[in-house]
């Protein structure tokens, strides 16, 4: 295995001892050996400069839809796995919207089977209820006990509220983790994109912001009621992060989490009609996109997530009523939101935002973070924020490229990966 010695690097990661210092960082085996000013290598070593480059510890996103088994023409595990570590990350929680869903601890133990030797670990989410439309629950603790580690019915919201109640009264038994996603279909209907001034200019179906604040009542009410937990995912909208705050701040145990294509565009970019730009929360208001940025300074927002959706290119090469709704954004993740940071909330620090995608993401998932102190397994992901991100056709490791920042410059570049003893460079 080939030992590496990480030169000047600035740690960003406040549980660590070198926490803000410049340092050298010896990898042997994937463990991290030495940390010092300054380190002579040794033979048997590649030096790798890295200049006023931040380490920190590497990224866990707490939502990324599944295409294997059933849609791998949208994405294998082994790409998907390329695409997550070229983009930082070591850990990554699946959706279950798989075909056939996952909902079986054979279908948990599948995707367990698959962490034997890929450079990322797959985190299972079991389905809530039968085939994530149905009002059956699903095998929930079977799955918890073959590795499933939280469960979501996807892009499907639970409309009957007594089905999401029982749900919640059965995993507070195991201390299981529900996910949320708010959207009452009755009120979003046939919507395309955010209700408001731009879709009345584009002649489309608009989806009111209450679709997603009332079922955000209604998760906090029942959170509340059974004294149990829930996580909120994909918040979009001003008036759900107020509900998430006052609700924290009253002691019910809520988490929430914003896919990043949130936290960086808004409506206004939907005048082209570009389907790529199709995603469910749809592209809000400027000030749902600055009240999220808000959200995430004062804690309200807990992590942010990929919500990395591939979509074959049949699905998206039609009229806008017709696109599905998805994009990719793994690979590309923490420069879309350096983007947007650097767009709605420029006071928000590096480090800051790292807890975002590396610390809170593993408390919402109990998960531990290996922090950069000597003795520890080498989970680093190195940034420079020097250099831009150019996510082009030849360098995209998804098989999808259903994504609006095909060859647009982005702040910041992952410059490599370490995950123990696997490890990715990017060029």
């Amino acid at each position: 295995m080939q030992n590496y010695l990480l030169k000047q690097v600035v740690v960003s990661d406040s549980h660590s001892p070198y926490n803000g210092q410049t340092v050298d960082i010896a990898v042997e085996n994937g463990l991290i050996t030495a940390i010092a000013t300054n380190i002579e290598p040794s033979e048997g070593y590649k030096v790798l400069a890295y200049n006023e480059c931040l380490a920190t510890p590497c990224f866990i996103d707490t939502r990324c839809n599944s295409s294997d088994p059933g849609l791998e023409h949208r994405e294998t595990f082994h790409s998907l796995a390329q695409a997550a570590i070229a983009g930082g990350y070591h850990k990554i929680a699946l959706l279950p919207n798989s075909n056939p869903v996952r909902q079986t601890k054979s279908d948990i133990e599948f995707v367990m089977r698959q962490n034997s030797d890929n450079p990322i670990e797959f985190l299972p989410l079991g389905a809530i209820t039968h085939n994530l439309k149905d009002d059956d629950m699903a095998e929930m603790y079977d799955m918890k006990l073959s590795g499933a580690i939280g469960y979501a019915n996807a892009n499907y919201a639970i409309q009957n509220s007594g089905t999401q109640s029982r749900a919640m009264q059965y995993v507070k038994s195991f201390n299981g983790l529900i996910y949320s996603f708010c959207n009452d279909e009755s009120l979003t209907g046939k919507g395309q994109i955010a209700e408001g001034p731009i879709a009345v200019s584009l002649g489309l179906k608009g989806i009111p912001p209450m679709a997603e604040y009332l079922m955000v009542q209604r998760e906090i009410e029942l959170a509340d009621y059974h004294q149990t937990r829930i996580h909120i995912s994909k918040v979009s909208t001003e008036k759900s992060v107020e509900l998430i705050r006052q609700a924290k701040a009253a002691g019910t145990a809520v988490t929430a989490d914003v896919a990043v294509m949130n936290l960086v565009l808004t409506d206004e970019t939907l005048m082209d009609f570009d389907t790529n730009l199709k995603v469910m929360p749809p592209l809000r208001q400027a000030n749902d996109v600055k009240a999220l940025w808000e959200g995430l300074a004062d804690g309200t927002i807990d992590a942010i997530c990929s919500d990395h959706h591939p979509q074959e290119i049949e699905n998206k090469s039609v009229e806008f009523d017709y696109a599905s709704f998805g994009a990719i954004s793994i690979q590309i993740a923490l420069s879309l939101a350096i983007e947007g940071r650097n767009r709605f909330h420029p006071s928000m620090d590096d480090a800051t935002l790292f807890e975002k995608f590396n610390y809170n993401p593993a408390a919402i998932l109990g998960q531990t973070v290996s922090s950069i102190a000597i003795g520890n397994q080498a989970h680093i992901t190195v940034v420079n924020p020097h250099k831009q991100t150019i996510l082009s056709r030849f360098n995209n490791r998804s098989l999808s490229s259903n994504t609006y920042y095909i060859d647009k410059p982005l702040p910041y570049a992952v410059e490599a990966t370490f995950n123990g003893p696997f490890h990715h460079f990017n060029q």
